[in-house]
């Protein structure tokens, strides 16, 4: 069966190279998943934005990386058992402003609202746990965001699931099992139903991103995204070694670098 949408590549991966993705929205600049976190992203010009999704008690998709609370708020609790009533009246970035000495609030942000509102940016979205695909397939479609959604995972079950679900109609990146395959045959052209390779930079201590692991993607015409890349030295490897964008947690720091070499 054939894919419904005719997807675009030339929308999600169009631009100058390497794209700006800003991890979380800039997790060193702002509140990582929030409002105030894609609003930033928007004002600075950046096409892209990186998130998670995490599943409320309700089902409700929201943008949110940790099963819990804690870490980025001064609440306590996991997703997966709170309503969105609940989460939206909660400061999503408390614990940030505490950081920075300021005194701000933002809120959580649900999937479909991100799309909506946000309709000429585009999304990776990293998906957390298992059993929300269907409905962020559907989510995708409600709002016409095909063309400029790329789902991932580093969960290769996960990442199954949603390609059998979205039978090709959405974008989705390689998962773990894509790169340990880009490691080990590098030179092996594969039949992948992925668009994009996205790999770290050094994974656990091991450095991943590498000029073969540049030539797998091209064998296999695959887009090659690094992640998480933060220094200006780590930048200019990325930048030898070629790839098509790259994750950061400064995505300031990496558009004044980019600019200041042309």
């Amino acid at each position: 069966m054939s894919p419904a949408v005719f997807l675009d590549s030339n929308y999600y991966f169009r631009g100058e190279i390497p794209t700006i993705i800003p991890h979380r929205g800039g997790i060193n600049v702002v509140p990582e998943n929030t409002l105030h976190a894609i609003e930033h992203t928007v004002e600075n010009n950046f096409t892209h934005f990186e998130t998670d999704l995490r599943m409320t008690k309700d089902g409700e998709i929201i943008l949110h990386h940790d099963a819990t609370l804690e870490r980025t708020t001064h609440h306590k609790g996991k997703i997966s058992e709170l309503d969105w009533k609940d989460l939206k009246k909660i400061n999503a970035g408390s614990k940030f402003y505490e950081r920075k000495n300021v005194k701000k609030e933002t809120t959580f942000v649900l999937l479909r609202e991100a799309l909506k509102t946000f309709d000429e940016l585009c999304f990776n979205l990293d998906l957390k746990e298992s059993g929300m695909a269907k409905k962020v397939y559907r989510i995708i479609k409600e709002t016409k965001a095909e063309n400029r959604t790329l789902v991932s995972s580093f969960s290769p079950l996960r990442l199954d699931e949603f390609i059998n679900i979205s039978n090709g109609e959405v974008f989705t990146s390689g998962s773990f099992r894509e790169n340990v395959i880009a490691r080990y045959f590098p030179t092996k052209k594969r039949n992948f139903k992925v668009q994009a390779l996205q790999a770290p930079f050094i994974y656990k201590g091991l450095k991943v991103h590498s000029r073969k692991l540049k030539n797998f993607s091209e064998i296999n015409k695959l887009y090659l995204h690094i992640w998480t890349v933060n220094t200006e030295e780590d930048f200019n490897k990325c930048l030898e070694f070629g790839c098509d964008g790259i994750m950061t947690d400064e995505p300031l720091k990496l558009k004044k670098y980019l600019e200041q070499r042309t």
